[in-house]
């Protein structure tokens, strides 16, 4: 069946409506990520699709991707969907159900018209992203090497070898450093056994204060020398704000779009009816020979579907929001 499923879904990654004329919308919706709790798996964002049956009006959008990808006219492309809207309605009828390939599934339940979907992770912010196990982030329980050391391999010998060499180290230390601690190379050549210590001490010898009369000196008179004036005075600053200030932009904006055409005449017509309403709508810029008519344009998505949804309400009438 051509590449209608194709092109749907390339649609559904960057629009969040896509109408099917006389059939329904497409609507793509936000999900953000989920954490299985019975299969331990966290799920990255996605787009959750949903089917609305009332959306029916043609919005341009499907037809002119048709009709670019097949090299067609615009009209030509409106006939090609009618036609595989017969099939599509010809196999409800038949089977119950009709598949759009990558996207999901359309079936009837005692006549109502129901949309489940069955398709890959259309989120272009989510490409690349899997799934996550948890279970593959569980640490894992180390086992610390424990070495057995068998006194057994330990030979008498071998303690007493180390036992003899620690005492011969302990003597020459012992030896070398008394003479260099106490006063045992004395000048005169005396020796006596208590310089053996080396915790011995001497007297100091203590040294006898002059108190003798100190002298007075007599005041002399101090020039003193005047001190360099400081000039107090502060300039005065002056602070201009900057002339030029450079505003940021959002560079997106959010259109509520409620009709394409492929003829002028067909958009004035719709930008009258919509004035009576009390909407206030124009004239976008021609794009691939496409007249869209506009209610509203907003730089914050939120405030576009606030828009979209109230016309909804009020009008019962459909529309798409078109990002630029």
């Amino acid at each position: 069946m051509f590449n209608i499923n194709e092109i749907l879904k390339e649609l559904l990654q960057l629009h969040d409506c896509v109408i099917f004329p006389n059939l329904g919308g497409f609507v793509a919706q936000y999900s953000p990520a989920k954490l299985e709790l019975h299969k331990t798996v966290i799920s990255p964002p996605s787009k959750q699709i949903l089917f609305n049956k009332n959306l029916v009006n043609n919005d341009g959008l499907l037809v002119n991707a048709v009709a670019q990808n097949k090299n067609i006219t615009y009209q030509e492309s409106l006939e090609f969907l009618g036609s595989l809207l017969i099939e599509i309605n010809q196999n409800l009828d038949d089977q119950n159900q009709f598949e759009f390939d990558g996207i999901g599934v359309l079936f009837k339940v005692q006549g109502v018209l129901n949309f489940k979907q069955n398709s890959n992770n259309l989120l272009t912010l989510s490409y690349g992203l899997r799934p996550i196990n948890i279970e593959e982030f569980k640490s894992e329980n180390k086992i610390n090497k424990v070495v057995n050391l068998d006194p057994s391999r330990i030979s008498n010998s071998q303690i007493k070898n180390w036992a003899t060499a620690a005492s011969v180290i302990i003597i020459v230390f012992y030896s070398a450093w008394i003479p260099f601690k106490t006063q045992l190379l004395k000048k005169n050549g005396d020796f006596n056994y208590s310089d053996l210590n080396p915790f011995t001490f001497q007297k100091q010898k203590s040294e006898k204060l002059d108190l003798s009369p100190l002298s007075v000196i007599s005041p002399k008179k101090i020039i003193t020398q005047p001190k360099n004036k400081v000039n107090t005075t502060v300039n005065s600053i002056i602070i201009k704000s900057p002339e030029n200030i450079l505003t940021v932009k959002n560079s997106k904006s959010y259109e509520v779009v409620i009709g394409s055409f492929g003829n002028e005449l067909n958009a004035n017509s719709l930008i009258s009816k919509l004035n009576l309403k009390g909407i206030n709508s124009r004239k976008l810029d021609v794009e691939n020979e496409l007249f869209r008519v506009s209610a509203g344009k907003f730089s914050n998505k939120k405030n576009a579907n606030r828009l979209q949804k109230a016309i909804n309400k009020s009008h019962k009438i459909s529309s798409w929001i078109l990002i630029k």
